[in-house]
């Protein structure tokens, strides 16, 4: 059954010229994406601000090549690019807007109101956007982690996220990191026949021991305790000087070494954070900022993108009841908050009468 009918945004809308969105969504990863296209189809402007120069978050840009195989609907599994690619579409189709190459600064309480709802003004490093509903979906780890040596070099062919596979097949290729990224992208790499050498920190790999015996197997030469002294150019190749003393010449390097989390955009939006630095929310998405909500990775335990989408879709939609039906999440609350409170007595007045008879 369908929560509201609705009549579709107006193609020839001037989204350029709105005085304030219905919704704005940070970040278009599987949650951004989806909560987007969700908004819009309920005929709600919708405008999705990406930090990156294109849409997809971690599936386009960690995994562009890996086929996923636990999207149901795709037997054979599906690229993070084709699938990025495709919800990136259908969020085009339904009249989403996008900002690209955009990061958040803060979101900000005004004194505007409209239909009832006090505007938000999301302020990011090129512009400011008011809304009467803000949907967080950056995901808590933000950017890969740079690695100075490498990242001095200036060169197209230090990678933070996987490469297209024509960028490195056949090639030698260094991949820096110890942990699943790291060993995938080594997986992948000798998948197109490319020779890779495998440089990790720690005394142990962090990812599955299983996918090191592989990459292994495959004819990786595997450095633990070993880090990049140096780098330079020379000739197209990267020479690599190792803390083992010992040298190695690259076409490419992949650099996995994790993320900067996202913790110090988050304090500046003044909500309640849990210890790891995950957004608090409650039952249904929203922030201890009221209308602010938050989904995907950015609070989630689980880290899977039909998490992902589910978590898009119901913030969606709690957002939409809000601007549709003001205080109906107000009310929701306050039933749930009944139910428990009946509840608790109940279970309380069980107790006192299994005591009374013992």
């Amino acid at each position: 059954m369908a929560d509201f009918k609705v009549t579709e945004l107006d193609p020839e809308l001037d989204f350029g010229n709105l005085s304030y969105w219905d919704v704005v969504i940070i970040g278009a990863g599987p949650a951004g994406l989806t909560a987007g296209l969700t908004t819009a189809h309920r005929a709600l402007t919708t405008l999705i601000i990406e930090a990156k120069d294109k849409p997809g978050g971690q599936p386009q840009f960690l995994y562009a090549d890996k086929r996923i195989v636990d999207i149901p609907g795709f037997p054979d599994g599906i690229t993070g690019e084709e699938l990025s690619a495709r919800v990136y579409r259908q969020a085009v189709d339904a009249l989403v807007q996008f900002r690209f190459n955009e990061e958040l600064v803060t979101i900000e309480d005004t004194k505007e109101i409209e239909k009832g709802d006090t505007l938000k003004r999301v302020v990011t490093s090129r512009g400011e956007y008011l809304c009467r509903k803000v949907i967080i979906a950056v995901g808590l780890l933000h950017f890969p982690r740079k690695l100075p040596i490498l990242d001095a070099l200036d060169s197209k062919k230090v990678h933070y996220k996987m490469p297209k596979i024509g960028d490195y097949e056949g090639e030698s290729v260094a991949v820096v990191g110890g942990g699943d990224s790291a060993l995938d992208a080594a997986v992948m790499v000798q998948q197109r026949n490319g020779r890779v050498h495998l440089i990790v920190r720690e005394e142990e790999q962090a990812g599955k021991a299983d996918t090191l015996e592989r990459v292994r197997e495959a004819g990786a030469d595997v450095r633990l305790s070993t880090e990049i002294a140096s780098a330079t150019l020379e000739g197209g190749q990267m020479k690599l000087t190792l803390t083992d003393e010992t040298s190695i010449d690259v076409e490419h390097a992949i650099v996995q070494i994790g993320f900067l989390s996202a913790k110090d955009t988050f304090q500046r939006l003044n909500v309640r954070l849990n210890e790891d630095g995950s957004i608090v929310i409650d039952p249904y998405f929203e922030t201890s900022r009221k209308g602010i909500f938050a989904v995907g990775d950015v609070h989630g335990d689980i880290k899977l993108v039909t998490v992902a989408w589910a978590e898009g879709i119901q913030a969606a939609i709690y957002a939409f009841k809000e601007i549709t039906s003001p205080y109906w999440l107000n009310e929701k609350r306050l039933r749930d908050l009944k139910i428990s409170l009946i509840g608790e007595k109940l279970a309380s007045d069980a107790s006192q009468l299994s005591k009374s008879r013992s």
